[in-house]
């Protein structure tokens, strides 16, 4: 059964609210908890409504306070209290984008991009929760980016931290989560951080019921569009290594042991 995830809208743009609600309305899996534009207000929330996850606007021009001090007050908080955040905004700065993912939010999406819509940011938290096998976005946050340093974290947690690294990878190039190729780039990527193999779109296949074929094939499309697509600026930024394949843009394996040796020596 499909666990349904509580939202709260973080956002002072009253037409943004109504789109968002009207969205939720006709979306399975997802229920709108509170809207607000104010941070002091929304912090009070997160303690009493407990969502599972938080849309928020960075700039609340309108309202009262920032999404740079909200993300801020959250990391104050006991780590079962934070929801996993998703930065939905008018700022296409890659430094500001580099900002709110080092303070814990877990996706952020620009407003004026191609093809963005409610609907899509829906996608993408359902996707989320899929990635965390059913567990609340909430509870996967506390393991991950928000995880305090004094208490080790345990085994299921520190598994729950790599998988939110490892979606920021793939969000920091554009591999949209609506691609078929993301959840199996993202257990490849997590396969490789353990034990790197030969095999990797065999393994992932037969956990699906797909051949070995399709799964390479879905990952790399997923990849291409983003390289097709995506601002080659953010592209440079975030994908360093040589890409050896005559079409420039890096093979299934390039990408999947960069962003795993990357992911490594950070943890």
């Amino acid at each position: 059964m499909q666990t349904n995830i509580n939202v709260m809208i973080v956002e002072d743009d009253p037409s943004v609210c109504r789109s968002f609600a009207e969205c939720f309305e006709k979306t399975d899996g997802i229920t709108l908890v509170k809207t607000t534009a104010s941070v002091p207000d929304a912090l009070l929330y997160v303690r009493e409504h407990r969502p599972d996850a938080v849309i928020l606007d960075l700039e609340l021009h309108s309202g009262v306070g920032n999404g740079i001090s909200f993300l801020t007050s959250l990391r104050q908080m006991p780590a079962s209290l934070r929801p996993y955040v998703l930065v939905n905004t008018n700022n296409s700065s890659q430094t500001t984008y580099d900002m709110v993912r080092a303070l814990g939010a877990g996706f952020v999406m620009y407003k004026h991009q191609e093809g963005y819509s409610p609907e899509g940011v829906a996608e993408i938290l359902l996707a989320m929760s899929v990635l965390q096998d059913g567990i609340p976005l909430s509870s996967a946050s506390a393991a991950g980016t928000f995880s305090n340093a004094a208490s080790a974290p345990t085994e299921e947690e520190s598994q729950k931290q790599l998988i939110r690294r490892i979606c920021a990878a793939l969000d920091s190039v554009s591999i949209s989560p609506r691609a078929v190729g993301y959840r199996y780039l993202t257990e490849a990527i997590e396969i490789f951080v353990n034990e790197p193999v030969t095999n990797v779109s065999l393994i992932i296949g037969r956990r699906h019921g797909k051949t070995e074929a399709s799964v390479e094939r879905a990952m790399q499309n997923a990849i291409g569009r983003a390289w097709a697509s995506a601002d080659i600026d953010k592209l440079l930024s975030n994908y360093t290594a040589h890409i050896h394949s005559k079409k420039g843009i890096p093979t299934v394996t390039e990408f999947i042991c960069y962003f795993a040796n990357k992911i490594k020596n950070e943890l």
